[in-house]
């Protein structure tokens, strides 16, 4: 699923003031059917570049079929469009952009992303800056779990990292998207936030680590009273043991206590 329609009509910009070659009733309906796409009348769209398509060879108006189809969810058959219109003017900007987000529609966001840092990551063309920030976006959508609460969690260190490296080059495109730049932030913070180490559950876990702190102590005291030697060492080395197997049971960081509360179960995504 994408995030927002305007990634399915945004990359029209890119064609801003060029004039369709042809004239004639192809040129016509394809005008009429971008029109229609614009504003979001998908039917009247569809109907017009399809006219267009069947009196001409030209790649836009399969990528206007493509997005009509990708606007609805079917994003295999849009991406279907959008690879004939790659055949009829390889290297064509509307129909890469328009295969990246059914890829992104796909959940395979992260492949999206790869293509076009591959293509277009060194670009300052606002289109194209905000078509990568909002592939990173979804990229982080995708790759966290959904908990029963119906909120994204981290399950993994690995899912924290990616997501850390989307936040922070959505923040370094620097992209004219409020929603983008914010999105980002929070992102960031939350982390961060994953990352703090708590103890859990606390009061026991505290509990056990002075209980294992004292003993070992008292070992060593008993030690340096009786002159015994071993016992001291013993003390130490129990008493450190014991601290270190209490730190690995119970010390935690914040989003694997997340990730393990009861929330109903934990699906989809993932990294």
């Amino acid at each position: 699923m994408l995030r927002t329609w305007q990634d399915v009509i945004a990359k029209w910009e890119l064609t801003a003031g060029e004039d369709e070659p042809g004239a004639g009733e192809a040129a016509d309906a394809f005008a009429r059917g971008r029109s229609a796409l614009l504003a979001g009348r998908l039917d009247d769209a569809l109907g017009e570049f399809e006219r267009s398509a069947a009196l001409r060879a030209h790649p836009h108006d399969h990528v206007g079929i493509g997005d009509v189809l990708l606007a609805r969810g079917r994003w295999r058959a849009a991406a279907r469009h959008y690879r004939r219109a790659e055949e009829l003017d390889p290297g064509n900007a509307l129909a890469f952009l328009g295969l990246s987000q059914a890829k992104v529609a796909g959940s395979d966001a992260v492949a999206a992303a790869e293509d076009l840092e591959r293509v277009y990551g060194g670009s300052d063309d606002p289109v194209l800056r905000y078509y990568l920030a909002s592939t990173w976006c979804s990229v982080a959508d995708q790759a966290r779990h959904r908990a029963g609460d119906e909120t994204l969690v981290f399950t993994s260190e690995g899912q924290l990292a990616l997501c850390e490296h989307a936040a922070r080059r959505i923040l370094e495109l620097d992209v004219d998207d409020r929603e983008l730049r914010r999105g980002a932030e929070r992102l960031l913070a939350e982390v961060r936030s994953g990352r703090r180490w708590h103890w859990r559950p606390e009061g026991i876990a505290v509990s056990l680590a002075v209980l294992a702190v004292s003993f070992g102590l008292t070992l060593v005291a008993i030690g340096g009273v009786t002159g015994s030697v071993p016992l001291v060492i013993a003390g130490i080395v129990v008493g450190s043991a014991l601290l270190y197997l209490i730190v690995v049971r119970f010390r935690r960081q914040s989003w694997r206590a997340r990730a393990e509360l009861p929330t109903g179960g934990i699906r989809g995504g993932g990294a």
